[in-house]
């Protein structure tokens, strides 16, 4: 045993966690599918690593999951595992210490080192803000601060003192940021091997931190989605910025969306790791991908943010639909890109040699048969096309939007169903509803189909079988 991400902070923390994203970052940053997690057991999952691609961040990650550490910290040698805590910004440790927009690695209790007299365990525990926006200094600009860090950067960077501190070898520590202290300096070092690497995979120029500047300030963001990331070649693009404000938009406001994220990226990150590898290795595929289908899914809910928030009418739908397409060749142009898409990632077999053969087989096996992605990431994309295909065959305004809103009439309320339905109190039940029918569910016949699989999903359920009669019956049939 040596390396675990924490699926219940008991005794240690709030609830307030963001599991899967360790172990996201923790992918990214091997950049291998040979990383895996165990099921939780005693609130921890332990991470497995067969490490099959070279380099300085995969060897790292490969001593720290598999070796045994036992440090002599002056009491006798005793065993530490290093123990991955992904907070979301609200998470703090059982004594009110938070750790909002910041990482930090606390040593065993009884070691002595510095952080000690804040963990409770005999372990080194990892602790990152998933929802960092950190700005850090650039190297060669003589401290300006203005380098984004990114959730997988931030992880390696405290695996960096978790090493030491699990070997015994931690240097000096002290509070300054400039210059920084022996130890801020090595972490830092170590990251941008990170850096470097993801670069190169992206075919860029690294962007270096200062490694003798520890000071950072909030203002920048980091990516969600890896596909999108490597595609766009930027952790901080605008599409990739943008995918994140959806999943924060829709996903992250209640109980109900956060179980809906968890299951989504499970499903995705069993797949998307090795995209990616092959995307790296097919550079004309990540061309394809961005107008081909990153760029119209980006539209897609760009519409339907729209349309959560101003409920608009058909008329209205045709109208935003139109004002993203103002140029019909570039229009012309994007519904090329998404029929050669249409080959590979919307499920279609192919021939066609641009296409490899592993990334059809992986889609087929891995992506097609999720609920999740196909709800949320292949029709979105089925349904623009079909837009985009009438817009161009000479569809006016009223025409697109009533074409638009029969397609979402018919998709919105497919939306899997999770059982965290069956968990909720009546108050929550009723909060989690009403977002629901505000942000997705806007019409009558969507409501009603949505409640219709609720209660046929949970025929067992009081609580819901009584709060879904009730509504019904008070609206006249909603």
């Amino acid at each position: 045993m040596a390396m675990f991400i924490l699926d219940d902070a008991s005794g240690i923390g709030s609830d307030d966690l963001d599991t899967l994203q360790a172990f996201i970052d923790l992918v990214i940053i091997a950049n291998d599918d040979g990383v895996g997690l165990d099921d939780p057991v005693g609130g921890l999952q332990q991470v497995t690593y067969n490490q099959t691609e070279t380099g300085v961040p995969q060897t790292r990650l490969n001593d720290l999951v598999n070796t045994s550490f036992s440090p002599d910290y002056g009491g006798g040698a005793q065993n530490v595992d290093t123990i991955i805590i992904a907070g979301l910004s609200g998470f703090t440790l059982d004594d009110g210490s938070s750790f909002a927009n910041n990482g930090t690695a606390l040593a065993p209790a009884s070691s002595g080192l510095a952080g000690s007299s804040l963990n409770t365990t005999e372990n080194c525990l990892v602790i990152y803000d998933t929802q960092q926006n950190i700005c850090v200094a650039r190297d060669g600009t003589n401290g300006d601060i203005d380098l984004p860090i990114s959730n997988p950067v931030v992880l390696y960077h405290e695996l960096s003192h978790a090493f030491r501190i699990v070997n015994n070898t931690l240097l000096a520590l002290t509070a300054g940021c400039d210059p920084s202290s022996p130890e801020e300096n090595a972490a830092i070092t170590d990251e941008n091997d990170l850096r470097t690497q993801i670069a190169n995979r992206q075919s860029e120029t690294p962007e270096l931190r200062d490694p003798g500047i520890h000071c950072g300030s909030v203002g920048c963001d980091s990516g969600c989605c890896i596909i999108a990331t490597v595609a766009s070649k930027s952790f901080s693009s605008q599409q990739v910025q943008y995918l994140r404000s959806i999943r924060d938009y829709f996903v992250r406001s209640k109980e109900v969306g956060y179980a809906f994220f968890e299951q989504f990226f499970r499903d995705y990150y069993s797949f998307s790791p090795q995209v990616c590898t092959i995307m790296a290795g097919n550079p004309d595929i990540s061309v394809h991908f961005m107008e081909g289908y990153i760029n119209p899914l980006l539209d897609f809910w760009k519409i339907m943010i729209a349309r959560s928030s101003e409920n608009l009418d058909e008329f209205e739908l045709g109208d935003i639909f139109l004002q993203l397409h103002p140029d019909r060749d570039k229009a012309e142009e994007r519904l090329e890109a998404l029929q050669r898409t249409s080959t590979y990632w919307l499920g279609a077999m192919s021939s066609n040699s641009e296409v490899p053969a592993e990334l059809i087989a992986l889609l087929q096996e891995r992506a097609w048969p999720s609920d999740h992605i196909q709800w949320a990431l292949v029709k979105p994309v089925h349904i623009y096309y079909d837009i985009l295909v009438s817009y161009l065959e000479g569809a006016d305004l009223e025409e697109i939007g009533h074409a638009f809103n029969q397609a979402l009439e018919s998709w919105v309320p497919e939306i899997p169903i999770s059982n965290i339905w069956a968990a909720l109190p009546v108050d929550q039940l009723l909060q989690e509803l009403e977002f629901c029918h505000n942000a997705l569910l806007q019409s009558k016949p969507n409501k009603m189909r949505f409640h219709q699989r609720l209660l046929k999903k949970f025929n067992h359920i009081t609580s819901i079988q009584t709060v879904l009669n009730e509504q019904t019956n008070m609206a006249g049939g909603i």
